[in-house]
């Protein structure tokens, strides 16, 4: 069976659309639910909010897990000033310059408010908070802020209060063509819940040789906490993360079609045999991998093996420019990520 990258496409602009900042992710929870009933045989919602979708294989022996996360980097109210300037802090790895002055929605329980992630006038002195930032001075989270134009009454009448989250606007989280890349916010890890959805579909139609648990899983950006639940919950000893993997110069690893397969990262090692066993269905199927020593990195997998909710953890990446940020992903490495995933589940490295 061939990845249909039409379909594939299809599903990540559907995933990007979608707000789910950690914690706070129930608008990607309906659309996740949604895709997964065609694929599993089983579905359902756990406890920390992760959803497993189960394919029933020709045995029950030895089944294997992949694991994508449904929540994106976003920020968290800290305070509200008298002026009803919102103070925010980040959720995740997100980074005040690479977000910049822009549009944001406030998730309340009423809809969404929109506002605008601010600095102030820039034709000031050092007087003023931008001033200061023209000469040079790095930009804080503390130097910027939410407005909204609604007063602090109003605010309150709308709920937004500490612990409500806020979410790049909706208006910015569309797909983007570049050349042979896609791009967008959120890419992070929406292209890699759609590659798994879309494997789903291939293992429904085609039975693999063992059971199958896909799982969706939550508040990944914020500790991992959603995959240490699941997987140290369901019958598997491996899992394979699939997510967005850094391109760069120090790593070695370049924006195109062959996957980056993490070797170690910040939290430790990835299996070696099933690092070869990649290569080998990577090369059966005429591409490469890209194999790396990453850092300032984890994923759901090496999460849960430190955790010690499972013993042996892969990663296939798919290449990534500006991650956590506005970024660019070239579509053949998607399409291939789905390939080599889909390969694996049909043949999985047993004991």
């Amino acid at each position: 069976m061939t990845i249909d990258a039409q379909r594939l496409y299809g599903f990540v602009e559907q995933l990007l659309a979608a707000h789910a900042p950690s914690g706070a992710e129930s608008a990607m929870d309906a659309l996740v639910n949604e895709l997964a009933t065609p694929i599993g045989d089983a579905v359902w919602q756990d406890a920390a909010d992760n959803i497993i979708i189960h394919i029933k294989g020709q045995s029950q022996d030895q089944p294997v897990a992949a694991v994508a996360h449904k929540d994106e980097i976003a920020l968290i109210v800290k305070r509200i000033d008298s002026d009803g300037k919102i103070r925010v802090q980040p959720l995740g790895g997100l980074h005040p310059w690479a977000l910049g002055e822009s549009p944001v929605e406030i998730l309340t329980r009423d809809g969404l408010c929109p506002g605008v992630l601010s600095t102030g006038a820039k034709h000031v002195s050092t007087e003023s908070p931008a001033g200061r930032l023209k000469d040079g001075q790095a930009l804080r989270w503390e130097q910027m802020w939410i407005e909204t134009r609604l007063a602090v009454e109003e605010l309150a009448q709308r709920r937004i209060r500490a612990g409500t989250r806020v979410v790049i606007a909706g208006k910015h989280k569309t797909l983007w063509r570049l050349g042979d890349c896609v791009c967008g916010y959120n890419l992070d890890c929406r292209a890699g819940l759609a590659a798994m959805l879309e494997v789903g579909l291939h293992l429904r139609e085609n039975r693999p040789a063992q059971d199958v648990y896909l799982v969706a899983s939550s508040s990944e950006e914020i500790g991992g906490h959603g995959a240490i639940y699941a997987l140290g919950r369901l019958p598997v000893d491996a899992a394979v993360a699939v997510d967005i993997a850094p391109a760069a110069a120090e790593y070695g690893t370049a924006n195109s079609g062959d996957p980056i397969i993490g070797v170690r990262d910040t939290r430790g090692l990835y299996d070696a045999r099933i690092i070869d066993h990649f290569d080998a269905l990577a090369t059966a199927r005429g591409f490469n991998i890209q194999t790396a020593v990453l850092t300032s990195y984890s994923s759901d997998s090496s999460i849960a093996k430190t955790s010690g909710a499972i013993a042996r953890a892969a990663l296939i990446g798919y290449p990534g420019d500006n991650t956590h940020g506005y970024e660019i992903c070239a579509w053949d490495g998607i399409v291939n990520t789905a390939r080599l995933l889909l390969a694996y589940l049909e043949n999985p490295v047993v004991d």
